[in-house]
């Protein structure tokens, strides 16, 4: 055999263990090919509704985890079909929470009667749910009800703080945002800003005695409400308005702000807590409505106010209009001061009317 044929078979033998060697290392990385079809989950049967027999003869439905439940708050605790006789208060004992949990998960009011064939949602602990809309994280959901977002996340078993809009969450130790208003009325003599025991805001003058304000003429063009936005509150303006300074340290409000001024409208239904004229601590012309449950909002800078002390009002009632008045500067210009209270604390706006 010629010198170049060995050289030839030398070159190619070397080639096919090199490939050889190749192959075998890459296919020690790489994992096996396997078909789509065989990764494809199969299709869920959907868990038809099923009726448990338990203690005492109780008929109670249990919630079906079909792919739209199993983002729902309803995939947790029990249905409960209401039998003759039963009253909310023994239902509470029962399951072991309190009557307001069950009227709060099922829309009843005070005064709401149970009719057999009825069926409550009841929730697993004591709180409320709350329906995610769009924007909202876990985080500004746990300051909004002032729970801790651990304990969100613990009741309704989520692998992480990722959440969707429409989804609903139980909110353990809850209550709702809005609830019931304390009823008052305004007659006589009261201090500036003293009705139904409402103090001046911090830094204004001393209160001065002086009659309660003429009831306000209210026309049918200021009684027009504004469109309806989402969120726990109202946003207090018109759809045009737009934020031009938000919350922060040593601004614990947000203002919003209209061209050319606009209309102040109320950001839930609610008590009229204060409706003043003057300076009022920097304020100015300034109403503050009581929402129930502790939840207080304030609109200052106001150039009119369209309601009294003591006035029922709507959400999206309107209640009066942008101004300047009070301690104003800067490009702020005309616009309104929006405040949001619980329990006395100053609470970032933005958290409740988007």
């Amino acid at each position: 055999m010629s010198s170049s044929a060995k050289n030839t078979r030398r070159w190619l033998s070397l080639r096919v263990r090199i490939v050889c060697i190749l192959t075998f290392v890459i296919g020690s990385v790489l994992p096996p090919y396997v078909p789509k079809a065989a990764l494809a989950q199969p299709e869920a049967s959907l868990v038809q509704q099923q009726f448990l027999l338990v203690e005492e003869g109780f008929l109670m439905k249990s919630s079906s985890l079909t792919r739209q439940g199993a983002r729902r708050a309803y995939a947790q605790g029990v249905i409960h079909v209401v039998k003759e006789g039963e009253s909310l208060e023994r239902l509470a004992r029962r399951y072991g929470v309190s009557v307001d949990t069950i009227r709060w998960a099922n829309d009843l009011g005070e005064n709401s009667t149970l009719r057999p064939g009825d069926e409550l949602h009841i929730l697993p602990v004591d709180g409320v749910i709350h329906t995610v809309t769009r924007g909202q994280t876990l985080l500004r959901i746990a300051e909004l009800y002032d729970t801790p977002s651990e304990n969100i996340i613990q009741q309704n078993n989520l692998e992480n703080t990722f959440i969707l809009a429409g989804q609903e969450l139980i909110i353990p130790g809850g209550k709702p945002i809005v609830g019931k208003r304390t009823m008052i009325a305004s007659a006589g003599l009261l201090p500036d800003g003293a009705a139904a025991g409402v103090t001046p805001a911090e830094g204004a003058e001393k209160p001065v005695s002086r009659p309660a304000p003429a009831p306000v003429v209210v026309t049918s063009e200021q009684i027009a409400a504004a469109d309806i936005t989402s969120g726990v509150l109202q946003k207090p303006c018109s759809a045009s308005c737009f934020v031009t300074q938000y919350y922060h340290a040593g601004h614990y409000a947000v203002d919003l702000q209209e061209r050319g001024g606009g209309n102040i409208y109320a950001a839930e239904a609610g008590v009229v807590l204060r409706a003043d004229y003057g300076w009022n601590g920097g304020y100015g012309n300034v109403v503050e409505i009581d929402h129930g449950n502790s939840l207080v909002s304030l609109y200052a800078h106001n150039k009119d106010i369209l309601v009294n002390v003591g006035d029922t009002v709507q959400r999206g009632d309107k209640i009066a209009s942008m101004g300047n008045t009070g301690r104003v500067y800067g490009k702020t210009g005309i616009h309104v001061h929006f405040e949001v209270r619980l329990k006395g604390v100053k609470k970032n706006p933005m958290l409740y009317i988007q």
